[in-house]
């Protein structure tokens, strides 16, 4: 049932996938309660408390290049971590007049955080 689950998720069909789940927590009921002979009489409330993905403000986003200009092998140069796109633009033309290489891989990191939309009730 689990697979039917992934395969139902692999397809983007959440009919199926809703279907699954429900006979996947129908057989765990009936032949994996713990405790008494039986159904398990346990009842769990879950509460959807919707979030955004937000930006964190106290960590500084990054910026970096490599260079993989090259026909057996890449050069490899880096510009290093920086905090402004601007200096990895300017290494990475700095690179171009020194050695003709043209074909930079670009990286950019920061940091999120999950934010609720409301106020989550305690």
């Amino acid at each position: 049932m689990a697979v039917r689950r992934d395969e139902a998720r692999a397809r983007y069909d959440r009919s199926a996938e809703t279907d699954a789940n429900v006979l996947l927590r129908q057989h765990q009921r009936r032949d994996h309660a713990t405790g008494a002979p039986g159904p398990a009489r346990t009842r769990r409330v879950f509460r959807y408390v919707p979030y955004v993905i937000a930006q964190d403000q106290s960590a500084e986003p990054e910026y970096e290049a490599r260079c993989v200009s090259g026909d057996e092998t890449e050069c490899g140069a880096e510009s290093g971590v920086r905090h402004d796109p601007a200096a990895v633009e300017e290494w990475q033309r700095w690179h171009t007049q020194e050695t003709r290489h043209f074909r930079y891989r670009r990286s950019f990191g920061d940091y999120s955080v999950l934010e609720p939309l409301e106020e989550v009730p305690g």
